[in-house]
């Protein structure tokens, strides 16, 4: 025998799974292509003996050469390792868009939900690596408005000095 008298919020007619957002799988298209473009990406894809870039005029600087080890080339796509312990991470084209594209998902999606500074860090430093990372993820949450909506208010702190003793019963 079954529940004939069901509650209103178990048979909605509306009712139905919450969609999950995640990165879409063509964003490692995306950066693949976009290579071509950033003339960062091609000096350190030629430093790294890419067939593609080979002929490009384009060289690196003094710092990204004494990092050139920390980079490594797979499958079409620039990986930047901050330790060994570390996974390596994709590198990002330098690209506002494209960097506010990564972040939207990170943060403004119910997955991201909102969350601060660390949270989306957190989120986007596993999967892609850009210079001054923390700081655009700073920026960007701190001009987000849902994220300065939901920041909790920063209340005073309750002062540290005891209270006065009585002197007797009744007395203040």
């Amino acid at each position: 025998m079954w529940n004939a008298l069901a509650d209103a919020l178990s048979r909605r007619p509306d009712y139905e799974l919450a969609h999950v957002t995640t990165v879409t799988p063509s964003v490692p298209d995306l950066i693949r292509a976009s290579y071509a473009s950033d003339d960062m990406c091609v000096a350190l894809l030629k430093a790294l003996g890419s067939k593609a870039f080979e002929d490009s005029d384009k060289d690196l600087s003094a710092r990204p050469i004494a990092r050139l080890h920390r980079y490594a080339f797979d499958d079409g796509l620039l990986y930047y390792s901050t330790g060994s312990d570390d996974p390596p991470r994709v590198v990002s084209r330098h690209d506002e868009d494209f960097k506010y594209r990564i972040l939207y998902e990170a943060n403004d999606t119910p997955v991201g939900g909102h969350l601060g500074r660390e949270k989306p860090y957190s989120s986007v430093s596993l999967h892609y690596w850009w210079s001054n990372l923390y700081k655009w993820v700073g920026t960007y949450v701190r001009t987000c408005e849902m994220c300065q909506r939901v920041k909790p208010a920063p209340h005073a702190a309750a002062p540290l000095a005891s209270l006065p003793v009585p002197s007797g019963v009744g007395n203040p």
